[in-house]
């Protein structure tokens, strides 16, 4: 009988639901940065968030209604955003429907929070359902519905006459922005209208809208408005974007301004021009203007400025405290460097030769189609928006880029888009764009559902492949496997205090409690053979209900147990022989494999093999089992390892032998327990019982040291290279490994063998620059169970995708002296 959901684990989705709303508060602020590029949004604050996402749709149903319908109730907008979010990713209708319920229905206060989570993650579903809202009578849940539809190109159609003569300025500004981009023909009168709207975001709003579908007056209005005492942002960023000689002209003029010269001096960053660059070299020393100055200087010429180019802030450049007494929070341009003006201005002296007169540069390069396309990764996620913004205006509309969508989209939109985006002619001024109606909007080709992706391999490759087809795993992290991978990928950890083993901080000068990442909701109470058959039991039964597989006398077990190798080293100091660790090797043979198989329900099943021990005993038990596999002695075959490391009196064997992480020993490791077993069959015997490949395994290798790790020789990677190259070289090109799962686990020991190993392998081509995941830094160090347990990580990244690689390198350390190593593939 499996345990239910634990306080623990309930605990954990809390915290996974309250990262997530922080990450979420982050990654929005980071869509406006002037110093984040789209890859490192995503590899920041977006991967974190999608990774905390992640983990609550993978939670059991009724946990997961209860922790995030509350959510949705919430008054702090992040928690919303974050519960609907997940509510919405699980694809599930009922979900869905109840985050529309919470749009219409609840408390009007939240529906920006709501709206913008559906901006992200709306289904087919949700848009018709918000379809039918476009004509509501509550003008604040119009706009919200609007909103969505417009972000996901779900067009009001026959509507948009009405919408653009609305009354209330929040349905009125996106319907201007629909209009940009419908399909269906519509009256011009809305948009006249709102040209004179006493509401200058509306004006603005309208006068993007009349440039890109090609209405006669709209440059002159533009030009009008630019001209202005009090010119229009907007108009000035028309201006920028596609203006005349004479256009730069009143930009220039502008940017005197004490009034407007923030908006001017931001178009002429996206003039490109080489008259821009020069006047915004002039206002690097000025007092307010200075850093925007410097950023589009550089937004124009390509210069980075480094260290000899920026010049430290003093406390007068800081803002100006604010008496009211009220917060203020920083504005992007806050963070925006400043410049040295003397460096900066040799610099141009230096390179301004190569920048022409009437030619529009971005980043120091002529702008083009292909350089735009590749700048969108470039350039700073706050310039991309008006990037895209152009990118609209010149396809009149065909080609629109959500850059406040989740980088994968954006990505997807630019890969969409290459072929039109070739056909842009960005030098072109705007005037003559404008001067030509705007050709028929083509309505987007219906695109067919993905088709089911074929097998990589024949029927012959099918059928010699060693197929992980299920998985099953209790640690710390988790109930279960995916709650705990998914906690492992989102960088949670739970680190315990244990009282009864007390280690010495030198810095308070007292005795603190170790520190270890235990299970206590399942371990406590237990201990030695009881224990660990605690955890194994508690893993198999997660990997039976994962599959739902029932093993029958075809399947055998192979168990890796703990290895003892730190107790034996104390018991040789004290003297004691080997004979302790024999016994107890014995009794884990003799009693934890009968206790585990009796109580997972097994026991008259399963063909109990003899145990491996040790981390890299479970590389030993993989290559048998794969024997028995391949002579036909089996079906199936169940592998896995179970190790505590958190037991007082091993903890305090640790701390004897200086391997214990402590105040004192920043270079130890942290002592954990788990269990972890997969599901391995022939792949012709997975394919005929329609059973789901999870990932292949291949290429296993073994080897060892003549030494072990307190023999004080040192560590050289001979042997952890010699079998990493085995593996390696066994892999085809287009299947080298683009991942390493590693057993680093903070030991300085096997740093250094790690260390030694990869220049050696980096020396003759076999692994260079490849990404590491260090399964330690989540579960602790878990011995026996390092194997399976990161086996499980890399068959969950390759179901959720995240892992973006389709080939893992899996190494194993022991302290015996002992290495291993193998290849996991996406099936």
């Amino acid at each position: 009988m499996r345990f239910s959901v634990s306080k623990l684990q309930q605990e954990l989705l809390e915290e996974h639901l309250s990262e997530a709303a922080f990450l979420w508060t982050s990654w929005e602020r980071a869509l406006d940065s002037p110093v984040f590029t789209l890859a490192e949004t995503a590899e920041g604050p977006e991967e974190r968030l999608l990774a905390h996402v992640d983990a609550l749709v993978l939670s059991k149903p009724a946990v997961r209604q209860k922790l995030l319908w509350a959510g949705l109730a919430q008054d702090e907008g992040d928690i919303v955003t974050a519960s609907a979010l997940a509510l919405l990713s699980t694809g599930d209708a009922g979900e869905e429907a109840h985050v529309l319920d919470a749009l219409v229905r609840g408390d009007p206060r939240a529906r920006p929070w709501l709206r913008r989570a559906l901006e992200l993650c709306a289904s087919p579903r949700c848009v018709d359902v918000l379809s039918t809202h476009l004509s509501s009578s509550d003008v604040d849940l119009q706009s919200a519905a609007l909103r969505v539809l417009l972000c996901w190109r779900a067009l009001p159609g026959a509507v948009l006459d009405e919408l653009l003569t609305h009354p209330s300025l929040e349905v009125l500004e996106p319907a201007l922005r629909a209009a940009r981009v419908a399909q269906e023909p519509f009256s011009e009168r809305g948009i006249i209208k709102a040209l004179d709207s006493p509401d200058a975001r509306v004006r603005d709003e309208a006068l993007v809208t009349a440039v890109t579908l090609g209405m006669g007056s709209a440059w002159k209005r533009c030009r009008q408005s630019a001209a202005a005492s009090s010119p229009s942002p907007g108009a000035l960023l028309l201006l920028g974007l596609g203006g005349t000689d004479s256009d730069l002209e009143r930009l220039l003029e502008v940017s005197h301004s004490s009034t407007h010269g923030v908006e001017a001096v931001w178009s002429l960053g996206f003039s490109g021009r080489r008259e821009a660059a020069e006047r915004c070299l002039e206002l690097l020393s000025h007092e307010s203007l200075g850093k925007l100055a410097a950023e589009a200087f550089c937004a124009i010429t390509g210069l980075v400025l480094g260290e000899s180019y920026r010049r430290l802030e003093s406390a007068e450049d800081e803002a100006p405290d604010d008496d009211s007494g009220e917060l203020v929070l920083p504005t992007p341009e806050d963070k925006l460097p400043l410049a040295e003006p003397e460096a900066v201005g040799r610099w141009w002296q230096a390179h301004r030769g190569r920048f022409e007169n009437g030619v529009r540069y971005l980043q120091g390069k002529p702008l083009s189609a292909a350089w735009v396309a590749e700048s969108l990764d470039q350039v700073s996620m706050r310039r991309r928006h008006v990037l895209a913004q152009e990118l609209a205006l010149r396809s009149r509309g065909r080609l629109v880029l959500r850059t406040r969508s989740f980088s994968s989209t954006q990505r997807g939109q630019i890969r969409e888009a290459q072929e039109s985006l070739s056909q842009v002619r960005w030098s072109r001024p705007l005037p003559e764009l404008v001067s030509s109606a705007r050709p028929p909007q083509r309505t987007p080709t219906t695109r067919n559902a993905p088709a089911v992706a074929s097998s990589r391999k024949d029927s012959r490759a099918i059928a010699s492949i060693l197929a992980v087809t299920g998985v099953g795993m209790v640690s710390a992290l988790g109930d279960d496997v995916i709650a705990s991978c998914a906690a492992s990928r989102a960088g949670l950890t739970r680190i315990h205090s244990i009282e009864d083993v007390r280690v010495w901080d030198a810095e308070s000068g007292q005795p603190e409690p170790a520190r270890v990442v235990a299970i206590p909701w399942l371990t406590e109470g237990f201990s030695g053979c009881g224990r660990l058959a605690a955890l194994a039991t508690e893993a198999l039964l997660d990997l039976r209900a994962q599959t739902g597989f029932e093993p029958g006398s075809r399947c055998a077990l192979f168990l890796t147990a703990p290895d003892d190798y730190y107790r034996c080293q104390v018991e040789e100091r004290e003297g004691l022989g080997s004979s302790l660790q024999e016994e107890r090797r014995a009794t884990y043979q003799e009693e934890l494999l009968p206790t585990i198989l009796r109580a997972a329900g097994l026991s008259a099943a399963l063909k109990a093999q003899p145990l491996f021990f040790g981390a890299v005993g479970f590389v030993q038990a993989l290559q048998e089992a794969s024997h028995q596999l391949e002579r036909g002695a089996v079906d199936a075959c169940i592998v896995g390892g179970v190790d505590s490391l958190v037991e007082p009196q091993l903890i305090a064997a640790l701390d004897e032998l200086g391997l214990l992480k402590t105040p004192g020993n920043p270079v130890g490791f942290l002592p954990g327990e788990a269990a972890a077993f997969v599901l391995i069959e022939r792949g012709s015997a997975a394919v005929r019982r329609g059973a789901r490949i999870l990932a292949t395994l291949d290429a296993l290798c073994y080897d060892a040291e003549p030494f072990h790790r307190l023999s004080r020789t040192p560590a050289r990677g001979e042997a952890l290279a010699r079998c990493l190259r085995r593996t390696l070289d066994s892999c085809s090109p287009q299947e080298k490994p683009q991942w390493v799962i590693s057993s680093l686990n903070g030991d300085d020991y096997r740093a250094a063998d790690w260390g030694h190993a990869s220049v050696a392998l980096r020396s003759t081509g076999h692994l260079v620059d490849v990404p590491a995941w260090y399964p330690a830094a989540s579960f602790g160090e878990v011995g026996a169970a390092t194997g399976p347990l990161s086996t499980c990580l890399a068959a969950h990244g390759f179901a959720r995708g995240f892992l973006r690689s389709n080939s893992v390198l899996l190494w194993l350390s022991g302290d015996d002296g002992r290495r291993g190593s193998f290849q996991l593939r996406e099936s």
